[in-house]
């Protein structure tokens, strides 16, 4: 009970912290340019992981893989956080907040969706009534309650923030998969994401030594 009690702590606490995200990376887009803020972020999550592993002493676990388990490890990065984030901050800086966040918090019922062929798991008839009431939802806020016309503020912005939630869905798929320590997983998934996103930003973008200090905050 004890242990029931602690992960409802931490889901709250990710709600919480997941809710602000939207208002930081509409901040930071001020400043930084998609690419920028992907790469400062990642940055810090790659420095915020290196510390947790060397309090846990699991540094040396790292070099304890075989190529194969390095090479899974460089297509997770390849989608998060390099892809999925890449569509994602693009979205957000076409669309307002409060619709790119509900759209991308689509890759819930994406994940349910895609869940049936790759995981081979069945999905009852409630289940799939909830999914197109979950979406019709997502319409709803997506045009402003205006149904009917169908009219978006920027439709290639509704586009990729869509698209960024099966990005994410088929990266818990394919990450739930994955047996290995998660705190190194995700540190290796972040190193390989790390080095697509400094190329793409070497020929797509600028680095910028010394970013506004408003923008790397929201990063």
């Amino acid at each position: 009970m004890e242990q029931q009690k602690q992960a409802y702590l931490y889901a709250i606490a990710a709600v919480l912290l997941w809710s602000t995200v939207a208002s930081a990376f509409k901040v930071s887009l001020r400043y930084l340019d998609y690419l920028q803020l992907l790469f400062y972020a990642s940055f810090i999550s790659l420095l915020v992981l290196f510390i947790l592993l060397l309090i846990q002493h699991k540094l040396r676990s790292l070099f304890h893989y075989s190529p194969q388990e390095y090479f899974h490890s460089a297509l997770l990065g390849l989608l998060n956080p390099f892809l999925y984030y890449i569509v994602l901050f693009k979205a957000y800086s076409l669309l307002p907040a409060q619709e790119a966040q509900p759209l991308n918090y689509t890759w819930s019922i994406t994940l349910a969706l895609l869940s049936i062929p790759l995981l081979r798991q069945r999905i009852r008839f409630t289940s799939i009534l909830a999914l197109i009431l979950s979406y019709f939802g997502v319409l709803v806020i997506s045009t402003h309650g205006n149904i009917g016309a169908l009219k978006f503020t920027n439709l290639y912005g509704v586009i990729l923030a869509l698209g960024s939630s099966v990005i994410w869905a088929l990266f818990w798929i394919y990450n739930i998969r994955d047996q290995r320590d998660a705190v190194i997983k995700l540190f290796l998934n972040f190193s390989f994401g790390f080095i697509f996103i400094f190329l793409a930003m070497l020929f797509s973008s600028r680095l910028r030594i010394i970013p506004p200090p408003a923008g790397i905050a929201g990063a």
